[in-house]
């Protein structure tokens, strides 16, 4: 009888490493470092940028979405960003690092709904995520002082 515990006990335990040791591969996977930022098709920029419970929303509620464009920051990139007038938020607390950093910005069809998204290649995180909403006016309206109301 103790022999019939010691190898069922020995196989549950077996069972258990053999799970928390493929939880561990496949978590370390997910969270590898990505190469080169360049490299990246918009399907795996998507992926990423999914990660992001805010982007993911957003791609959701605006399906007709697309990458509008795509940047890989350079150090100078990222101290204009945070001296710059706008987006300012967007650049505070990257680290000085050429090609670290893709900043990604998504758009609706509309052209009135988009999201911006930092990717991080050292961890392939989202490190930042800022939704943007634009506003488009007529000149004619503006001029002859009609309401302008929000898409």
């Amino acid at each position: 009888m103790n022999k019939k515990r010691i190898v069922i006990l020995s196989v549950i335990l077996i069972i258990f490493l053999i799970i928390i040791s493929f939880s561990y591969f496949v978590l370390q996977k997910k969270k590898s470092p990505i190469k080169d930022l360049a490299l990246l098709n918009n399907a795996e920029i998507i992926s990423i940028l999914k990660t992001n419970k805010d982007i993911k929303t957003y791609t959701q509620k605006y399906p007709d979405f697309k990458i509008a464009t795509k940047e890989i920051l350079a150090k100078n990139d990222i101290i204009n960003g945070q001296n710059g007038q706008s987006l300012q938020p967007l650049y505070y607390g990257l680290e000085l690092e050429d090609n670290r950093y893709m900043k990604v910005q998504l758009m609706d069809s509309a052209g009135s709904n988009g999201f911006f998204g930092i990717i991080d290649a050292k961890d392939s995180s989202v490190t930042k995520a800022f939704g943007i909403l634009l506003f488009q006016t007529s000149a004619n309206l503006i001029q002859s002082n009609k309401t302008v109301t929000a898409p």
